[in-house]
């Protein structure tokens, strides 16, 4: 996996060996100085070996970010960047801040290495319903944290652009696409279009515009921006299927975005995630009132 590898290549031997020995179980690492490694899985984590030094977990950053925190000084003041393969890392420290915004980190702490996995078919589901008849509906996942439904929304647009439709990607975080440069390291399709790192409101419209796309795919949906943004895509004949994180409809109901854009009629699916990765609870036909339970 080239994603593990590339994160394995920046870690000391013993831990990087651990890695690699849990590679199928692993989903995130992270470093904190003067503190053992955390190896968090699909169930539960693990503290492995001695306490890190403040200079260990120093080099490792600076290995990941290949000694150079000029050239990736847009992605720090995000918060984060993308490792060949397509793992991202959450950075921690101290940052210079002036006038409210961020303007560099100065110091690294803590890292948060998200390993990025490719589940071929995890998205067939999805893309069956939405592309039923030939015709492309609009959806929304939902789902708790750790369920699956970015992953699932990846290989979703690897499916519709497969079949033929043109896909655009609002990748804010850099999870979907896991660009670098620009271009994506993750698999999502032969007529996909990716804009990376650029918040979803000011993403969904230009993709929009610009790349006239048949669909546009989102992650973590959520003020109202974003609301304005999904609504005038569909207005203007693009369908959209995005995530979103909440246990049920009611829930997310509870937040005044979500309940605009389920209330004017933004999306035809909704599916809702949870007791494991990947699983699918439940279908609802939003057109008709009817649902699926899986």
């Amino acid at each position: 996996m080239e994603a593990l590898e590339s994160i394995c290549r920046a870690l000391p031997e013993g831990l990087a060996g651990r890695v690699r020995k849990m590679r199928e179980e692993i989903t995130e690492l992270r470093l904190r100085p003067n503190r053992p490694a955390q190896l968090c899985f699909f169930e539960g984590d693990e503290l492995f070996g001695a306490p890190l030094d403040d200079r260990t977990v120093n080099r490792v950053a600076r290995s990941m970010l290949e000694y150079s925190l000029y050239a990736w000084e847009d992605e720090l003041r995000q918060g984060f960047f993308t490792l060949e393969g397509g793992a991202r890392v959450g950075i921690c420290g101290r940052y210079h801040v002036q006038e409210g915004k961020i303007l560099a980190l100065t110091h690294i702490g803590s890292l948060c290495v998200r390993v990025a996995r490719e589940a071929l078919g995890a998205g067939e589901e999805v893309f069956r319903e939405i592309a039923a008849g030939n015709a492309l509906k609009s959806a929304v996942i939902l789902s708790p944290p750790g369920m699956g439904k970015t992953t699932m929304l990846r290989d979703a647009a690897r499916l519709i652009s497969r079949a033929g439709w043109n896909v655009a990607v609002a990748d804010e975080r850099g999870e979907l696409a896991a660009c670098r440069e620009g271009i994506p390291r993750l698999d999502v399709g032969p007529r996909t279009d990716v804009m990376d790192l650029c918040p979803k409101h000011l993403a969904i419209p230009h993709l929009v515009r610009s790349m006239r796309p048949d669909i546009v795919l989102t992650d973590e949906l959520g003020d109202r921006r974003d609301a304005d943004a999904v609504l005038d895509a569909k207005r203007c004949g693009c369908r959209v299927l995005a995530t979103a994180h909440a246990q049920s409809l009611e829930e997310a109901l509870r937040r005044e975005a979500m309940a605009r854009m389920f209330a004017q009629g933004a999306f035809d699916r909704l599916f809702l995630l949870g007791d494991r990765p990947g699983k699918i609870l439940e279908i609802r036909n939003l057109e008709r009132g009817k649902q699926k339970c899986g």
